[in-house]
C-alpha cells in the first residue's frame, strides 16, 4: 500500500469531522474539544505508522479546514442578525409575547453594548434567529428590566437577582418562556459568565444604573 494512503484518509477525515461537527449544532467549546481530540487521535496514529511528512502534511490541512469552518460559522452567525431599533425591539418583543403555542424569548446586554433578542415564537421565528438593537440614547439594561416587569410582574426577585448580577460585572442573559399562552410566563437568568457588562463607553448615561455600574 502507498505510503500517502494513510495521510490521505486522515486528512478525509479531519476535513469531514469539522464540516460534521460545524452542522451538528453543538456549542464552540464542544466543538473545539472534540475537533482537537479527533486531530491528536489522528496525528498521534500518523505518527506511530505513517511516514515522517504524513504528520507536518495533514496538520497543514487540518488548520486550513478550521480555519474555513470557523469563517463559514462567522457568515452563518452573522447571516440571522437583524439589525433593529428600539422601536422596532418593541414590537418584536410583543410579537412574541402574543404568539400562540410555546414560546421563549431571550434578551442579553451583550459586551459591545448592543441588546441581543432571540424570539423562538412560531415558524416566523426560527430558532437561532437573533435581532440586535445596536447601542444608542436608550438604555440597554433598562429595556431588560423592563421586559422582567411585562412578563413577570414589578415585584419580581429577578429584577434583583439581574442587578445584582450587573453590579459584579456580569451581564446575565434573561430567558422567559410558557409552554402555552394559557399558561403564566416564568422567568430565570442564564449562566453567561463571559458576557460582561460593557464599557461606559459603549452605553448610554442612565440615572438608574450609573450608580449601580460605577460611573459617575
Amino acid at each position: 500500500m502507498p505510503d500517502w494512503i494513510h495521510p490521505l484518509l486522515a486528512a478525509v477525515f479531519l476535513v469531514l469531522s469539522y464540516r460534521l461537527v460545524r452542522t451538528s449544532g453543538a456549542g464552540l467549546r464542544v466543538a473545539v474539544l472534540l475537533m482537537a481530540l479527533l486531530n491528536a487521535g489522528a496525528l498521534w496514529l500518523l505518527a506511530a505508522t505513517g511516514p515522517a511528512w504524513a504528520v507536518v502534511a495533514v496538520a497543514l490541512v487540518s488548520l486550513v479546514a478550521a480555519v474555513h469552518s470557523l469563517l463559514a460559522a462567522t457568515r452563518a452567525l452573522a447571516a440571522r442578525i437583524r439589525r433593529v431599533d428600539a422601536e422596532a425591539f418593541r414590537d418584536l418583543v410583543r410579537q412574541a409575547a402574543s404568539a400562540p403555542g410555546p414560546q421563549v424569548v431571550g434578551v442579553c446586554v451583550m459586551f459591545s453594548g448592543a441588546l441581543a433578542l432571540t424570539a423562538f415564537a412560531d415558524d416566523a421565528h426560527p430558532e437561532g434567529r437573533q435581532f440586535h438593537l445596536v447601542p444608542g440614547t436608550d438604555c440597554p439594561f433598562c429595556l431588560v428590566e423592563d421586559q422582567i416587569r411585562e412578563f413577570l410582574g414589578p415585584a419580581d426577585p429577578l429584577l434583583g437577582a439581574y442587578r445584582t448580577h450587573l453590579a459584579e460585572g456580569s451581564s446575565r442573559h434573561l430567558l422567559v418562556k410558557r409552554r402555552s399562552e394559557r399558561e403564566p410566563w416564568t422567568g430565570r437568568l442564564r449562566d453567561r459568565v463571559y458576557y460582561r457588562v460593557p464599557a461606559p463607553a459603549r452605553r448610554p448615561p442612565c440615572a438608574v444604573h450609573d450608580s449601580l455600574l460605577g460611573r459617575p
